[in-house]
């Protein structure tokens, strides 16, 4: 079943036109990535879903409904959290408070026990529950950033660039916690320029180029084409 569908999406900032006719489509239950070097639209492409930016053209239709020009706040109800590339960790919450905001966003009362849930996902999260968002390291507000987003219990998440700035280990124990998200059944639109955690965690990725979708396929099907890493990816 296909859960988010997006048709030739125009999107543009002032007179730059960053999307130049994107269409994707999200199943249930996939992992699906979009990968490219900086500046390829990607991140246009979850704000353009989320409602942040406002395409020109184009269609966004989440499970059959149109949600093209609504709101973020609307269509978070609808079913969607954003995980951003910037955290927006609150630093004078504490990892508790931060969670509360995230069920409240979504207009959902979750209690304690769908904290509970999340945590699981996030051990030392739970160490420091009652810790303020500041004195987090970089890969504990992650955590959070995405801990928040879940609380809310999506249908489909849109998380942009989780690994980045992350030292190696990290990487590695946050691949390994969105594998385990997917596998109990939520569904990830996700943006990523590692090309390695892409293929891990992907069931199809769509690589981005100057606004323009130039490649779909499993990993399977990326890797056995070296000249579209190499000139896209720059691997």
């Amino acid at each position: 079943m296909t859960l988010l569908a997006v048709e030739d999406l125009h999107t543009y900032y002032g007179e730059a036109h960053i999307l130049q006719g994107v269409s994707i489509t999200v199943g249930e239950g996939e992992v699906v990535t979009l990968i490219g070097r900086n500046g390829a639209g990607k991140t246009t492409t979850l704000r353009s879903i989320m409602g942040v930016a406002r395409p020109r053209r184009g269609r966004v239709a989440f499970r059959g409904e149109d949600v093209t020009g609504l709101g973020p706040h609307e269509i978070a109800r609808r079913g969607i959290a954003w995980v951003p590339e910037e955290r927006r960790v609150l630093p004078n919450l504490t990892v508790l408070e931060n969670l509360r905001l995230g069920a409240l966003g979504a207009g959902r009362d979750n209690g304690a026990a769908s904290f509970d849930d999340v945590l699981a996902f996030f051990p030392r999260l739970r160490e420091r529950i009652a810790q303020k968002g500041r004195f987090l390291s970089g890969g504990e507000q992650q955590m959070l950033a995405i801990a928040r987003g879940l609380v809310a219990r999506p249908r489909l998440m849109l998380v942009d660039e989780p690994t980045e700035g992350l030292a190696p280990l990290l990487v590695e124990n946050l691949t390994g916690i969105l594998g385990e998200i997917s596998r109990r059944g939520t569904t990830i639109l996700l943006v990523e320029q590692t090309l390695e955690v892409a293929m891990t965690l992907s069931h199809r990725l769509y690589v981005m180029d100057q606004g323009r979708i130039q490649f779909e396929g499993t990993p399977e099907a990326l890797r056995r084409e070296p000249a579209i890493q190499q000139r896209f990816l720059g691997v």
